[in-house]
Order: C-alpha cells, then structure tokens, then sequence
C-alpha cells in the first residue's frame, strides 16, 4: 500500500469533484472506460473521488453523458510541485543537494561502538581503530576490516578477539577480553616479615617455615614466616615463602585546622564549543587543555548522527586567605577528620576507638587512637650470602 501511494505522488493525480445529474450512472461509466478511481466518497448530492492526471481527461466524456459538472479540487504529487516551484531554482537545488548529501552519507561512518569489554576502556579501542582507518566519515567500502582486526589485536594486548559488524552507518566493534592467569612461576627465594608493629591473631603458613606463634608480639621488619626449610637429611632448601598473618594493630590520627586558611575562590568561568561532524571539528571559541568537557551526540530513534557538539568548560580560580570561626574550624576539622579516616580504614577492620577533640588557640584539633586487626604480612626477597667452602 506504502509502495502504491509513493507510485502515484512520483505520477501526481488530482482530487475532484463531482455534482448534479446522476451520480451512479456516472461511477459505471467510469468502471466501463477502465477509468481508475480510488477514494471514492459523497457528501450530500457531491461525490469526491481520486486519479491519475490522464485519466482526468477521459472522465469529462463520462460526466457529460451522466449530466454531472466536475471540478478539480486540489492537485497532488511531484510533477505538480515542481510545476509550482519551476521559478524557484533555489528550492530544486536545495532538493538536489539534500538527495545528494543523504545518499552520500549513507555510505560513511556515521558512529563507532564497542561493545564486550569490561577493563578496556571504550575510547582506548575507538581511538585505536582510527588509527587504523576506521574512523568517521570513512567509507565502509575503503576499509580492510581482516587488516585492521589483526593489527589491533597487536596494538592491544588486553584483547583477545575483535570483529568489526558495520549495522547501517554504525561500526559496532565486537570484542573479548584476556582472562589474567596468575603467574605462580615466579620462585624466587623470599620470606615474609612484618610492615607494622603488632599482636598476631591469625598465622597461616602456606609455603615455607613459621618462625612465629599466635599470640606473639612483633615489631615492624620482624620475621614471620621463613623461606627457609630444613630437609630430612639435615640439608636446607631456599623457596618463596607464602602466608597470611593477622595482627592487631594501633593506629594514630590527627588532623589540625587553623583559623585562618588558603583557599581557591572561583573568579570567572569562560565556555567553548567544539561541533564535529563525520570526524572535522569546528572549533567555536578558544578550548585549553584543562578544560572540562562534556560531549553531546545527536541521536534519533536510538541513531547516532555523526553530528556531535562538545562543551569546553574552563573554571579560572583565585587563591585567598579565608577567616573562620571556632564553629567552622570545628566543622572542618571533624571532615578532614572523617576522610582520612576513610581513606587509612578502607582495608581494615576496625576493633575499636577513641576520639577526642580539642580547641587550641590557632584553630581546632580532632585525633584518635584505634585498635585494627589487618593483614602485616610483607614479602621481601630472602638474601643468600654465597662462601667459598676451604
């Protein structure tokens, strides 16, 4: 039905209509000359109906026999809009030209897609893939996709499979990530000591000799677990000692805010923009490195259009000297407080804490002391002294 309608807006056809005299004898008429009519309806004693502009000729025999009077009521389709528009070359350029851009545009790139990967970050790939020429505004045609899906494999060593699927104007690039394998072949003699002062609470040897017990205390670069073992024929053997040992731990922190503090105070904020299309950038302002940027796509229906416009923003800031209060010393103190905490804790089990908070004459002070239980195990290298035997 779609394919029939476009059939007679390329032919044009009128609609007319038709009144007086007999309207049934009229419609036979029309069905004996082999006249085609379609939308055929009545509005009181008048009768609208549709078809083709030669046909509209042989229907004034038909309307003369059956004492009806016609008339055109609007006329439709391309011949008549060109006809209209025949003194406008302006218009039937611009026609042209869009009929041309859309046909050309159809063969290029308009977006890249990746799809697959977890690790790798989405612009690492698509910017490897322009490299390699697969970029936007390229034509499909101009691409070696066998080529390019090697050559980035070699350029990318986390991948271990791309394929390149073109859906529409879309390259959408397939890909699957290495699975890291642990490497366990490594067997350099080491041993493994203690990164911080502490009661041990778990000890797990997994691989070597245990040199202390549950319950001892250690100092920080004490020995926990040997890369030494004794054999049963009263040699020794070096190997990369493993092991997991918990201790219970003190921590310390503290944090101080003054009265008066520097700060960065925003001055002005200047904006760029940047409009790409199929891959040229129009810059529309001046852009600097260390500008933020926010990139918006034109997408319609779920398309991405290779029209794509960029907002460079630049922040400029200015250094002062703020004066504050006892209460916004406190304040900020207690903050800085909280996310050093957050920060030195993010790893560790807190067992318990004691905090306390005082004001000085320079500003506010917040420290704490904490009891953490966490792993000290440390692997350092085991060193072997070599002698000449007398």
């Amino acid at each position: 039905m779609l394919l029939l309608k476009f059939i007679r807006f390329l032919s044009g056809y009128v609609v007319f209509s038709a009144r007086g005299g007999f309207p049934e004898r009229f419609i036979n008429l029309c069905r004996l000359n082999k006249i085609n009519l379609w939308e055929l309806k009545s509005s009181g004693s008048v009768i609208y109906a549709c078809t083709d502009c030669g046909e509209y000729r042989r229907i004034r025999h038909c309307a003369r026999k059956s004492g009806m009077k016609i008339k055109i009521e609007r006329k439709c389709g391309l011949p008549f809009f060109l006809n209209r528009h025949s003194r406008r070359a302006g218009v039937l350029a611009g026609i042209f030209i869009c009929i041309t851009v859309i046909c050309i545009l159809s063969t290029r790139i308009w977006s890249i897609e990746v799809t697959g990967n977890v690790n790798v970050p989405s612009e690492t790939i698509i910017g490897t893939f322009e490299k390699l020429g697969v970029r936007k505004g390229t034509s499909e045609n101009k691409i070696d996709i066998a080529k390019a899906e090697i050559e980035a494999l070699q350029e990318l060593d986390e991948l271990s499979w791309v394929n390149i699927n073109f859906e529409g104007s879309a390259a959408v690039v397939e890909v699957r990530e290495r699975e890291k394998v642990p490497d366990e072949s490594d067997e350099t003699p080491s041993e493994i000591v203690a990164s911080r002062d502490g009661q041990i609470v778990i000890l797990r040897p997994f691989n070597g000799t245990q040199v202390q017990k549950i319950g001892n205390g250690v100092l920080k670069g004490d020995l926990l677990i040997s890369g030494i073992e004794e054999n049963k024929d009263l040699t020794v053997s070096f190997c990369r000692a493993k092991g997991y040992v918990v201790a219970r731990t003190e921590r310390k922190l503290e944090c101080s805010v003054g009265k008066k503090i520097e700060a960065v105070k925003q001055t002005a904020e200047t904006a760029a923009y940047i409009i790409e299309f199929l891959g040229i950038e129009i810059p529309l302002g001046k852009t600097d490195e260390g500008s933020y940027s926010e990139k918006i796509s034109v997408r319609i229906n779920g398309v991405t259009l290779p029209l794509s416009m960029t907002r460079c923003m630049r922040i400029h800031n200015d250094k002062c000297t703020v004066n504050l209060d006892s209460g916004q010393a406190k304040l900020l103190a207690a903050l800085r407080f909280s996310e050093k905490c957050a920060e030195e804790f993010r790893y560790l089990k807190v067992q318990s804490e004691k905090i306390s908070a005082n004001q000085k004459a320079d500003g506010f002070t917040v420290g704490g002391e904490f009891v953490c239980i966490e792993n000290i195990g440390k692997e350092v290298p085991l060193e072997i002294e070599e002698t000449d035997e007398p």
